[in-house]
């Protein structure tokens, strides 16, 4: 099911044609499984937000990634990424943390809420899954890192389809200056 993209979306957009906010240098892939393909796409833009969510109208403070992969050996689909909102200003450090997430409907929802927050797939300057490979049936999100002082996350997310297909996406930002407090 696709939408029309978020404002959070349309940010990234702006943030990815003025190079505001985003990492210069975007380091990761999107590996493995897409339908019956195997694919290797690399992470052509991302932002990293501390503080209100783009486009909320109040809330709570949390991060906000926003992360863009470029299937250049798929014509159907122009890009590839994710939205993810993970409430409260906790930094990760060595060790890490893993988030569940299960297919609802047409969606993934966290199995806990206050890790992950929100999860928008991105596809084609869309939000939804693309037809190709559908709605996962349950993902992982792994932060290896997130300092705010620094502007940094590092991690991956891992897509598990109903064929017993994956696909893992890979990042690690760095950013300059550090957005929201």
């Amino acid at each position: 099911m696709l939408r029309p993209l978020s404002r959070s979306a349309l940010s990234l957009l702006v943030c990815v044609s003025t190079a505001t906010a985003c990492d210069s240098a975007p380091q990761g892939e999107c590996r493995g499984a897409y339908g019956a393909r195997r694919v290797a796409w690399p992470l052509a833009s991302n932002m990293l937000r501390v503080g209100e969510r783009i486009g909320a109208i109040g809330g709570p403070n949390g991060t906000q990634l926003i992360l863009f992969y470029t299937p250049d050996d798929d014509s159907g689909l122009s890009s590839f990424g994710v939205d993810i909102w993970m409430p409260g200003l906790r930094p990760v450090t060595e060790g890490g943390w893993s988030a569940k997430l299960l297919r609802q409907g047409d969606s993934l929802v966290a199995e806990d809420t206050s890790k992950v927050g929100d999860w928008l797939p991105i596809a084609s300057n869309l939000v939804g899954y693309p037809s190709v490979a559908g709605i996962p049936t349950e993902a992982t999100l792994t932060l290896e890192r997130r300092a705010y002082a620094d502007g940094q996350a590092q991690g991956r997310f891992v897509y598990r389809y109903e064929d017993g297909g994956e696909l893992t996406c890979t990042f690690n930002i760095i950013q300059d200056p550090p957005q929201g407090e």
